[in-house]
């Protein structure tokens, strides 16, 4: 049987941890959406995202794409490393495998 994994409270990144990853942290921007990095001392990842009614009026939509973010980190959190991730969506086309990508590359 295979190991479930969980996005649980303590990889939740709140609201104080936001403010600081991004008044600290160098941002890496893409179309359609930024990534915010930072080590942490916890030893596991946590994760935050910011999905904008200007960007996505509908909330369906922004529920949809929160639930989609927040499945591929349940999947990929054992790769990620111990560190910070804030994600701001800034466009409507998103892809995020483009956003794995990424991560994969900056570990």
């Amino acid at each position: 049987m295979t190991e479930r994994r969980r996005y649980t409270r303590r990889q939740r990144l709140r609201t104080a941890d936001i403010a600081a990853l991004l008044a600290g942290a160098r941002p890496i921007r893409r179309t359609g959406f930024t990534v915010t990095l930072r080590a942490n001392v916890l030893g596991m990842p946590r994760f935050g995202f910011v999905v904008p009614k200007r960007i996505f009026p509908r909330a369906v939509d922004r529920n949809r794409m929160k639930r989609r973010l927040r499945e591929w980190f349940r999947c990929h959190q054992a790769r990620l490393g111990s560190r910070d991730i804030l994600v701001r969506l800034t466009g409507k086309v998103v892809v995020v495998a483009e956003i794995a990508d990424l991560l994969t590359e900056s570990s």
